[in-house]
């Protein structure tokens, strides 16, 4: 046998013994390094097949011993590219794209193209006219290049090819703390390419398949990433993968103001975006949101609300729209990004805050700090129209006797039942609060004497004509009313004007309860 012959041989086996030792240490990390492993390991072990089988084939020197180990070696061949597509898929984070049809689609031509090789010595289907070829210092196994040869070699090529591409965008698009591993990957995954290129193109040496060669260099180094770099225990994760999974929204910009990416989010919280907007320019695709353009196109950092209607939602969903600078590793700008967060259950979260920090905890009505903001809010109006204002002041009768009679809870039973009453009779824009103990003011927008008066006989009545049950007891309430009003001039005051009714109030206990009491303005 050749010395040549005898190298080429020698190196196979070895490479073989080095694939299968390869092959058994990844499969033992497939648990926690996850299905990249379990792929990888699994086309290390169709490499190892490939090699074995083809130092076989070279070691015969009969058609029959060679045309067996063909078919032998060919379980590995088909194997191994589908395999690494897959393995390609989740190393870089793409692991989504697999699904079960694909999957099978990806394996056809492979299963066709093992059943083609399996019928070597019968029908010859995928090696037409085999023989020994003895052109060269030693003999080689050749056949006649037929079409499941060409369509083979195009999906290889192709499957190659796309990994190739993948590995270049992971490798751009890598931390600078992976850029050993992307480095990595990218070699080896360039070695079998360019392999496989120089052998369909019949410029191997000695028509020899350097294939298997190429296979095991790339096995070893990317073996080596694995126990050097953890490369399958700790996977870099892809861009895409992390840039989809963020739940906020984002727009990247270049500096022409055009979108240049963004996330699945994005298209998901503003129903005119889509994919097919990149490119465009920010002010045409964000036509429909004149807030957050308007926060762009003013250039500078900062953050806008927006409320954003959506079919099939009845409310408004609330948006904090950011922009913020992007820069480069010489912090020039080199771009900007908006973020779009769904601030919807935050800012009903504090409207409901607010809610209770303005209500009574008891009877849900405005607490006194809440009377006094809003009442001040109707006087900034009134005073630009010089209306009246009118304050009502009621304080209950003989209410310590309910709590002293009947305990606590039945005085807080009949507060809750006073504010009822006084919500059902009063009008849309009335102001009605709690101002401590037992005492209530109500706030009345453009009301004179005459109407403050009568809507004050208005709820005593109602008051008085309300029992209440508390537990085996019956009883009822009356209450005092004081009355004050003015012309919204800015002569007297809120504080005054309370302070008026709550005078009128004392009147009122004084002359024997129950009875509404007018005091009227010096004007």
């Amino acid at each position: 046998m050749p010395v040549e012959k005898t190298l080429i041989i020698s190196t196979l086996f070895s490479a073989t013994i080095i694939l299968y030792v390869l092959t058994f240490a990844i499969w033992e990390r497939r648990s926690t390094s996850g299905r990249a492993a379990f792929y990888f390991s699994l086309g290390l072990a169709a490499t190892t097949i490939y090699t074995f089988g083809y130092g076989m084939e070279l070691s015969n020197t009969t058609l029959e011993g060679v045309e067996r180990w063909v078919r032998f070696e060919h379980f590995g061949i088909q194997m191994i590219t589908p395999l690494w597509v897959l393995f390609t898929l989740h190393f870089t984070g793409r692991e989504k794209l697999i699904t079960p049809v694909r999957t099978v689609i990806l394996f056809i031509w492979p299963v066709t193209m093992l059943y083609a090789t399996q019928t070597l010595g019968t029908l010859n289907l995928a090696h037409p006219d085999p023989h020994i070829d003895t052109v060269g210092p030693f003999s080689t196994f050749d056949y006649t290049r037929g079409v499941f040869l060409y369509i083979g070699a195009a999906y290889y090529n192709v499957c190659l090819f796309t990994c190739m591409v993948l590995f270049t965008i992971h490798l751009i698009r890598s931390a600078p703390a992976f850029r050993a591993q992307a480095w990595l990957f990218w070699i080896g995954s360039l070695i079998p390419f360019i392999a496989q290129l120089v052998y369909n193109l019949g410029l191997s040496p000695y028509n020899i398949d350097i294939t298997p060669f190429a296979l095991t260099i790339s096995g070893v180094i990317f073996s080596l990433g694995l126990f050097r770099f953890h490369m399958l225990d700790i996977l870099p994760l892809a861009r895409d993968v992390v840039f989809d999974s963020i739940k906020d929204g984002v727009i990247v910009l270049d500096l022409a103001n055009r979108i240049i990416d963004m996330n699945i989010s994005t298209q998901k919280m503003l129903p005119v975006v889509s994919k097919s907007i990149i490119g465009q320019p920010v002010d045409v695709v964000l036509a429909e949101y004149p807030a957050l353009l308007d926060l762009i196109n003013k250039g500078q950092s900062g953050s806008v609300e927006m409320d954003i209607k959506k079919q099939g939602i009845s409310s408004s969903l609330n948006y904090l729209g950011t922009l913020s600078t992007l820069r480069d590793a010489k912090n020039n700008r080199v771009g900007r990004i908006v973020t779009i967060h769904d601030n919807t259950q935050a800012r009903q979260l504090l409207i409901q805050l607010e809610e209770l920090a303005a209500r009574d905890s008891l009877t849900g009505i405005y607490n006194r700090r809440s009377f006094d903001q809003l009442a001040a809010q109707n006087i900034y109006t009134l005073r630009e129209t010089g209306g009246m204002m009118a304050v009502i002041m009621l304080d209950l009768d003989f209410f310590k006797r309910v709590n002293d009679t009947y305990s606590h809870s039945a005085g807080d039973l009949a507060l809750k039942m006073v504010s009822e009453t006084c919500r059902g009779l009063l009008r849309q824009g009335d102001i009605l609060s709690r101002y401590g103990g037992e005492e209530f003011v109500i706030f009345l927008p453009d009301t004179d004497e005459p109407a403050a008066a009568a809507i004050a006989e208005r709820l005593r009545e109602g008051i008085a004509r309300q029992e209440i049950t508390f537990e085996e007891h019956t009883f009822s309430l009356t209450a005092s009313f004081g009355v004050a009003s003015t012309v919204c001039n800015g002569l007297i005051s809120l504080d005054e004007l309370v302070h008026m009714a709550d005078q009128a109030v004392y009147q009122a206990k004084q002359q024997g309860r129950n009875r509404v009491c007018i005091c009227r303005s010096p004007d």
